[in-house]
């Protein structure tokens, strides 16, 4: 398959956290992608999405909608490009979160059920996580069971707290613009 190469653009408000990518809707009707399956995309870091097709007016232009974390997991902004391609995903059997900052394990499995069910997370993907007192907080996914692929949560997915850890980049905020709804 060749690489197909498509500009980023913002999506709207209602897809944000979601885990989803809006797709030229030409594209998708060229590969004969269906809604739901998985893209990988790459920036300057690779992560994984569903695919939903873009909007009737989005025909042949050539972009792809994400949101803010998604931006951050692959390292790109608005108006970059990245390359996307369709992959095969395993249900998660494990993921192991790594909190940057001290964070009780209590009602974590529940949370991320109830939050991310349906999600396709990749080892290094930022998750945003409010916390019991109200504020945000960010889990880096530092492993997966399997880990050879993109995982996508189920209600089966057993969730951990890994070790403390650095954020991958300092630079992501606690509460991004996509949080406040603008």
């Amino acid at each position: 398959m060749n690489e197909i190469i498509l500009k980023i653009a913002e999506i709207s408000q209602r897809h944000v956290g979601k885990g989803i990518a809006l797709v030229d809707p030409k594209i998708v009707e060229d590969n004969n992608w269906e809604t739901g399956q998985i893209l990988e995309i790459i920036g300057n870091r690779k992560s994984h999405v569903k695919l939903w097709p873009g909007s009737p007016e989005d025909y042949g232009t050539g972009i792809i909608k994400i949101d803010g974390l998604t931006r951050h997991n692959i390292g790109a902004g608005i108006n970059d490009k990245v390359s996307i391609k369709k992959v095969d995903a395993k249900e998660a059997e494990r993921v192991i979160l790594s909190p940057i900052e001290k964070l009780s394990e209590e009602g974590l499995q529940e949370y991320m059920q109830a939050n991310y069910d349906g999600h396709v997370l990749t080892n290094g993907d930022t998750l945003i996580v409010t916390t019991h007192l109200g504020g945000k907080t960010q889990l880096i996914v530092t492993g997966t069971t399997p880990s050879s692929k993109p995982v996508i949560i189920s209600e089966h997915t057993k969730f951990k707290l890994g070790n403390m850890t650095k954020a991958i980049d300092q630079s992501i905020p606690r509460i991004t613009y996509d949080d406040l709804g603008g």
